[in-house]
Parts: C-alpha cells; sequence; structure tokens
C-alpha cells in the first residue's frame, strides 16, 4: 500500500518530464489505453468478470469527460508549473470539493469539524497558489490554474465512481471509463503525431509507465484491494503520503525548490482532509 502511494506521488514528477517530449493531447489517448489495458490485465487473476453497464452508463459518460479534463490539466499544469505544488494542490483540495460537491447536490448537513475543516482546506489552498502575489494571468502562467481545474474535474470522476458502486465493481467501471475515455480523447488527438510517441528514448517510456501503468493499474488495483481488506477510513489514512511523496520525488528528479508556503499550505489542507474524513 505504501510503495502504491509512492507510486501516486510520483506521477506528478514523471509527469512532467513526459509532457517534455509531446503535447497532453497525444500524451493523454497512450496514458488511457496503457490503463485500459492493465486493468483488464488484472481483472481475471482478481476473478472479476467484465460485465456491462447499466445504470451506471451515464456515470461513465460524465466522468470519462472529467477524467479527459483532468489528464489535460494534470498534464498542462506540471509541464509549465512545479509538480511538487500539483502533487499538494490535486490530492488534497479534490477530496475537499468532492465533500463540498455532496453536500450541496444531497442537502446534506455540514457539522461544525467539516466547516473548520473547509475553512482549513480553502485557506490552505489560497496558501498554496500564493494568492497574495498572483493576479488571473500569473494563476494561468504558473500553472496553477490547471490544478485547481484538475481538482474539480477529479472530484467529479470520484462522485461518478461512487454512484455506480451499486451497479458495477470497481474495476469494471475504470474499465470501461478508460476505454471509453481513449475514444473521446482519440478521436480529437492529432493523428499524424500520436504515432511518433513510438520514437521516444527510454526516459520517456520509463516515465510513461509511471503515470500509466504504474499509477492508474498498479497504485488503484493495489489501493482497492487495501479497501476492501483493511476498510475504506485506514486505506483513505494512506494517502496522506501522496503529497509527501511528490514533494519529495519532485525535489529529487527536478531539483525543485520546496517553498515555505507549500510546506504551511499543505499542512493545512492535509488537516482539513483528515477533520471532514473523521468520525463525528
Amino acid at each position: 500500500m505504501i510503495f502504491a502511494m509512492l507510486i501516486w506521488g510520483a506521477s506528478w514528477p514523471s509527469g512532467k518530464i513526459v509532457g517534455e517530449y509531446s503535447n497532453p493531447n497525444i500524451i493523454m489517448v497512450w496514458r488511457f489505453i496503457f490503463a485500459a489495458l492493465t486493468i483488464a490485465i488484472f481483472m481475471p487473476f482478481l476473478k472479476i468478470n467484465l460485465q456491462r453497464p447499466k445504470s451506471s452508463f451515464i456515470y461513465i459518460i460524465i466522468a470519462a469527460f472529467c477524467l479527459i479534463a483532468y489528464n489535460y490539466n494534470y498534464l498542462k499544469g506540471t509541464q509549465i508549473g512545479l509538480a511538487s505544488l500539483g502533487g499538494v494542490i490535486v490530492p488534497t483540495l479534490s477530496p475537499i470539493i468532492t465533500y463540498l460537491i455532496v453536500a450541496k447536490i444531497f442537502n446534506k448537513n455540514i457539522h461544525k469539524k467539516d466547516f473548520i475543516g473547509i475553512c482549513l482546506g480553502i485557506l490552505g489552498g489560497l496558501i498554496l497558489i500564493r494568492i497574495w502575489e498572483i493576479n488571473f494571468v500569473d494563476l494561468i502562467s504558473s500553472g496553477n490554474i490547471y490544478f485547481i481545474l484538475a481538482a474539480f474535474a477529479w472530484s467529479i470522476v470520484t462522485i461518478c465512481t461512487q454512484k455506480s458502486n451499486e451497479d458495477l465493481h470497481f474495476l469494471n467501471f475504470s474499465l470501461w471509463l478508460y476505454m471509453l475515455a481513449f475514444l473521446l480523447s482519440f478521436i480529437f488527438a492529432p493523428w499524424n503525431q500520436l504515432i511518433q510517441v513510438l520514437d521516444h528514448d527510454l526516459t520517456f517510456w520509463i516515465h510513461f509507465l509511471i503515470i500509466s501503468v504504474g499509477a492508474i493499474g498498479f497504485g488503484t488495483t493495489i489501493f482497492f484491494l487495501a479497501t476492501m481488506r483493511i476498510g475504506s477510513e485506514k486505506s483513505s489514512s494512506f494517502m496522506y503520503l501522496v503529497p509527501t511523496s511528490a514533494i519529495g520525488l519532485s525535489i529529487i528528479l527536478l531539483d525543485e525548490s520546496l517553498a515555505s508556503s507549500t510546506i504551511l499550505g499543505g499542512a493545512l489542507t492535509i488537516s482539513a482532509v483528515y477533520l471532514i474524513n473523521q468520525r463525528k
């Protein structure tokens, strides 16, 4: 489980390295097909049969568009901005955004501890993007706007995944999701450039396999298995390793510096997620 979280963290600096070779539209097409193939290989070993979606098909469609949006913003953000910052902003803000969306849609009462957590999360997010020294142009040029949009997109994917639980096994949902995302992204990708990926060097392929086979195939499957065995509360606690590993590996692989605002903002948002996930 710890190794799976380290791979999720590594996907941020690896995403930046991969982004130096090609544009996001091309990379995510290949990422989706590799992810789908990896999940398809895992399913027989886990004795999970392929199921056709029924009532959850609409959630797969919505999630597929949001997954494309997430991957574009994830790759574009790391291409422009700091991978370490993205590795803190997205994993910590996404659960908070998810909570707010669910609370709004289902008229869920926000308890005191949750309200405190939300306030901490918002404050932490503002510190992470250094709101006091940027305008809208800087928000785009720094890549932070892409990380924020990625967090929103991933929140919707998370909600769609939860809504489909009664109809489809998690890995079945993921397989259909990545196959549909592949088809949709393939339609709009520059076809004449897709095959050029095969000419990239070993460095590209190592980091590409980390963000596709490693982060999606292995990481997601291990997280799901751990959730089944030790429960969602304990498995979710391992998520706090993702920002830490993203920062550490970005410093090692990319020689990125660690700003005090990243430490403070990250600590506040992690505390916010912790508070919201705690039992009443």
